[in-house]
């Protein structure tokens, strides 16, 4: 089947709307670097391709019509889903996606994220961004069944063979409790006994969890938001463990209390981040420039 014949051309309606904007043909023609006549003769082809007429002529400079006013609207239109097309199809000449899928484990660093996006929004201004927070095997997951294109995760368990991985850094992860919490009157190191009577409150994943990591006792409450997890903390419902530059502010305003537990390192723990692609996708521009950008501590 033969495609419909569009009536008209995107020259027209850049013409038609020179004029609107300008005020008058002469005005647009300079605009557009035409002579008058070649504008006027623009604008009356447009009015016979759409059948009706745009501007009133009776008037001294040219007024829109009822229908002229409607069809600039529907002009502009064209004209910026024309302009996209034409970048989507210079992005894809270059290697550049469209669209970057990117998962993130809750841990990663949310100030280097979002850095990180703010900096894209200027490198990469026509790639859409969809972005998406897991954790551990959940991020993982989104990888491997290719619904992202890439991914910050923690790789707690390894990872798939038709998996690409790099490591990024690492994030700092210490344990806290409300500074009312009976745990916060403790001399440091706390020991462990003393922890597992207290509820720890963990933060899990939605998928199969992976093995346990830093959970003492059985007095465990689990959840699978980071920031609910903070509020539970912080509401002194129980301990757990939280980035340091997610609880550092609240320590240093006294609300939350650093904790020491003797079975861990003194300093807390450090998780790993990795970069992590399906091999069989490789990344195009965007997403290279993006994972580049994810790097932490050497």
């Amino acid at each position: 089947m033969q495609a419909p014949h569009t009536p008209y051309t995107l020259d027209q309606l850049t013409t038609f709307l020179a004029v609107v904007d300008e005020g008058s043909f002469s005005a647009a023609g300079r605009r557009l670097g035409r002579v008058q006549s070649a504008i006027s003769y623009t604008i009356g082809q447009l009015e016979d391709a759409l059948g009706t007429s745009l501007f009133d002529r009776a008037t001294r400079t040219p007024t829109l019509t009822d229908a002229g006013r409607r069809l600039a609207a529907e002009a502009r239109l064209v004209l910026t889903q024309a302009r996209e097309l034409t970048e989507v199809a210079a992005r894809l000449r270059v290697g550049t996606e469209p669209e970057l899928r990117v998962v993130v484990d809750a841990y990663y660093p949310s100030e280097r994220l979002l850095s990180v996006c703010a900096a894209f929004r200027e490198e990469f201004p026509s790639t859409a961004l969809r972005l998406e927070v897991g954790l551990l095997r959940d991020a993982v997951a989104v990888v491997a069944a290719g619904n992202a294109d890439l991914g910050a995760c923690n790789l707690a368990g390894g990872a798939a063979p038709e998996l690409a991985t790099a490591h990024l850094g690492t994030v700092h992860v210490v344990p806290t409790c409300a500074a009312a919490h009976p745990l916060a009157r403790l001399s440091a190191p706390q020991r462990g006994p003393l922890l597992a009577q207290s509820v720890q409150i963990v933060h899990a994943e939605r998928a199969e969890a992976s093995a346990d990591q830093g959970v003492i006792g059985g007095r465990t409450w689990r959840v699978t938001d980071l920031g609910l997890k903070a509020k539970l903390i912080r509401r002194g419902v129980g301990w757990g463990s939280l980035p340091l530059e997610l609880a550092d502010p609240w320590i240093e305003a006294g609300e939350l209390v650093r904790l020491y537990p003797e079975p861990w390192p003194p300093e807390g723990h450090r998780v790993s981040m990795h970069a992590v692609t399906r091999r069989e996708r490789p990344l195009g521009r965007a997403g290279q420039w993006f994972r580049a950008q994810l790097q932490l501590d050497a």
